[in-house]
Parts: C-alpha cells; structure tokens; sequence
C-alpha cells in the first residue's frame, strides 16, 4: 500500500473513531439519563430512545421490522461477513454472553436471554444465505439482517452509526463502522449502549442489572 492511501485508510479510521464517539456522546448528554444501576461499563439511556422505522431481510429471506424487536430484550450490532476482526471477536464474544445469561436462566430471578442481530453494513455482498451460514457458526439462535443499500443506510444514518467504505490494493473494498452494542428494551428502543473494547463479564453484569430494572 502506498503512503499515500495509507494515510487516507488511517484518516478514515480516525473518522469513524471521532463519529462513534460523538454518537456515544449524544447519548451520554441527554436529559434525565441519571440512573445509577450500578453499570460498570455501559452507559443507560434514559429515557430510553426508540428505533426509526426500519425494514430489512433476516437470514431466512424473511421482513424484519420494529416490529421483531417487541417483546423481548435484544442486543444489536452492526457488523459484515467479510470483516477480518472485530465482527467474528465481538459475535464469539456475545455467543459467550448468552451461553452465560442461557445457564442462568432456570433462576427465578435470572434476567431474559436477550436476540442476538447482527446488521450487516455491507448488504451488496451479505446475502440472507451468506449471512445464515455466517450467524449460525456462532450461534443457531443468531439473527443476521440484510436489505437495500439504500434500507441499511437509511437506518445507520438515522442511528447516528459511522459507517465508510474502503477501496483496497486489490480493487476489493472493506467497510469501517462502529463497535457498539445496542441494548434495545422490550419495546424495541435503545435502552443502552456498550462500547468497545467488550468484555463479557462486563456485559453479562450490566445487562443483567439492566434488564432486571424495574
């Protein structure tokens, strides 16, 4: 790689770094978020922030809107099935999350085991079959989501997520985005967000607090 586009990569980098912090910053400098749950790592969203609409493909070919998200508790990520690193560390990761919250869920007080979806924000490449192959090596009970170009933007967009894509040596491209991990409630609103680097007791603890809150 030449010095040149490395230094671009770098600047793009740094970018994505700067815009997912602010997104983070936003929600930290919201109204009325003080609730002390005792969070070691994620930060509470309160009140809690609904979703804009969105309308994207599962695994299976199937819609998946807001609607999914009602009822249960969910932990979202946006991620690709090419990434070399963070998405495959960050989905084994939250795999070992919820085989812990899965153990503790014969106890009456345990907290609900939370859906996995991973948002691909590569949806030219991340098929719905490329995807269920993909989700299913980490979890059979993953959800993977793809849709439009103009769908998966959309959404990123409205979400504040940093999202850019890279042309390689090759002619390939990668695609930087954002590390965080969504915890949307019930309602299918964002209730907090976990930044990197992630920690699996950390995020068992902290979900767990939360997800427990009345």
């Amino acid at each position: 790689m030449s010095r040149a586009r490395s230094l671009v990569v770098t600047a793009v980098v740094a970018i994505v770094a700067i815009a997912a912090g602010m997104l983070v910053a936003r929600m930290l400098l919201a109204p009325g978020r003080q609730v002390d749950l005792g969070l070691a790592k994620a930060t509470l969203l309160q009140p809690p922030r609904p979703l804009p609409a969105f309308s994207l493909l599962d695994q299976s070919g199937a819609a998946f809107d807001n609607s999914k998200l009602d009822g249960h508790w969910s932990l979202l990520f946006f991620g690709f099935t090419r990434c070399p690193d963070v998405c495959p560390t960050t989905l084994g990761m939250l795999a070992q999350v919820e085989k812990r919250l899965m153990e503790k869920s014969a106890a009456s007080s345990a907290p609900p085991v939370p859906q996995v979806v991973l948002v691909s924000v590569d949806p030219e490449r991340d098929t719905p079959a490329q995807l269920a192959s993909y989700v299913k090596f980490f979890s059979p009970t993953f959800t993977g989501l793809t849709g439009t170009p103009a769908a998966v933007a959309e959404l990123t967009r409205a979400m504040g997520v940093p999202v850019a894509k890279n042309t390689l040596p090759n002619g390939d491209y990668s695609v930087d985005h954002s590390a965080v991990i969504l915890v949307l409630d019930p309602q299918g609103a964002m209730r907090a967000v976990f930044s990197a680097p992630h920690v699996t007791d950390l995020i068992v603890a902290d979900y767990s607090r939360i997800a427990s809150a009345k």
